[in-house]
């Protein structure tokens, strides 16, 4: 398989408020004269220094606890929110030098979509399931035959089991499932190589979930996309994705197959994580407990691991110096001081 998306070193930083620069000049310049007392505004670092690659035909999931960076990274993937710094090659190209408001008449914008979060939040209230459909259509594959426009917009509908008498419908007259039906027709309508979808099922009742997942798999089988999958929910992970890669306060912890991530996880946090997955039937007495509060993403320090605090295995160098990226098997990588002597070891 070929490399359809390589994200290198990405990062995104937000300057919060109630820095020196809203400060009187004078008081400015007293700071930086006359204390020692470091005046910047304080940076949120949403993400920091994510990198990774998606192969064409491939599921990758990722996952983490809410906070972690997964909807900023999903947002500068889809090019809806700029860079703060780092590379995103899709096909080749760096298209994360690319404005995010100018990314719409980029040829990319066909080829990138995304299934939102929320099927009721993210569709128009004042579209028909059919304008819904038809809108990526009109702007950007140009299609303005009415008759055509109708054929491709049926034809899609048809892809993802929605009942044409439904599309005359306005979104309040749909059920949840069929909200999410139209939300996943408008992203597949243009034919993308990329199918970005972030929490697609989370708003959705369980027996619902199950359909439109099933339905997914068989999309990506049928139009050969890849997907990028972001999932509270690792059993679904598990079920979609052929690779994961988690997430932890803006930085990923461990990445791999999907195979070895859940059944020989060597990062602490990752066991955690699967440790507490509903139904995985594992004894009450090997949950991996985490004791603590996650750290601020308000300016980490960069020479302390970010989990330390909550990892039970941390020592006092996890505190002085940031663990580097660790190969404990063919495309398993983990970021842990104790990566190796954690692969060894019977998960927790």
């Amino acid at each position: 398989m070929s490399a359809l998306l390589h994200v290198v070193d990405l990062k995104k930083h937000y300057v919060l408020a109630g820095g020196g620069s809203e400060r009187h000049p004078l008081i400015r310049w007293f700071y930086k004269n006359l204390t020692n007392i470091d005046d910047r505004p304080p940076v949120l670092h949403a993400v920091d220094g994510v990198g990774f690659s998606l192969n064409s035909g491939e599921s990758l999931g990722v996952v983490g606890e809410s906070g972690c960076g997964k909807s900023t990274l999903v947002s500068m993937l889809a090019r809806l929110a700029d860079v703060s710094d780092g590379e995103i090659h899709f096909r080749g190209k760096n298209i994360g030098a690319v404005p995010a408001n100018s990314f719409y008449a980029e040829p990319e914008r066909t080829d990138i979509q995304i299934v939102f979060q929320d099927p009721h939040e993210s569709l128009n209230p004042r579209f028909t399931a059919f304008d819904t459909i038809a809108e990526p259509l009109r702007r950007l594959k140009h299609m303005k035959e009415k008759e055509a426009l109708r054929k491709m917009v049926e034809s899609v509908a048809g892809q993802v089991d929605l009942p044409l008498q439904l599309l005359s419908r306005f979104p309040h007259q749909l059920s949840g499932g069929q909200k999410a039906r139209v939300n996943i027709a408008r992203a597949i309508a243009v034919s993308p190589k990329l199918l970005i979808l972030d929490e697609p099922t989370s708003a959705l009742d369980v027996s619902v979930q199950a359909v439109i997942l099933k339905l997914l798999v068989q999309l990506k089988d049928e139009l050969g996309m890849s997907y990028l999958f972001v999932s509270h929910d690792l059993n679904v992970v598990r079920l979609l994705c052929d690779r994961v890669i988690v997430m932890y306060l803006g930085q990923i912890v461990e990445s791999g197959a999907a195979i070895d991530i859940f059944d020989h996880a060597v990062h602490p946090y990752t066991r955690a994580l699967i440790s507490a997955i509903p139904g995985a039937g594992e004894p009450e007495k090997n949950r991996v407990r985490l004791s603590g509060d996650p750290k601020s993403p308000i300016d980490p320090d960069p020479n302390a691991c970010r989990f330390h605090g909550r990892c039970p295995n941390g020592e006092d160098r996890c505190a002085r110096t940031a663990p580097t990226p660790v190969t404990v098997a063919d495309d398993h990588i983990a970021v842990c001081h104790f990566a190796t002597e954690l692969e060894k070891a019977p998960d927790a």
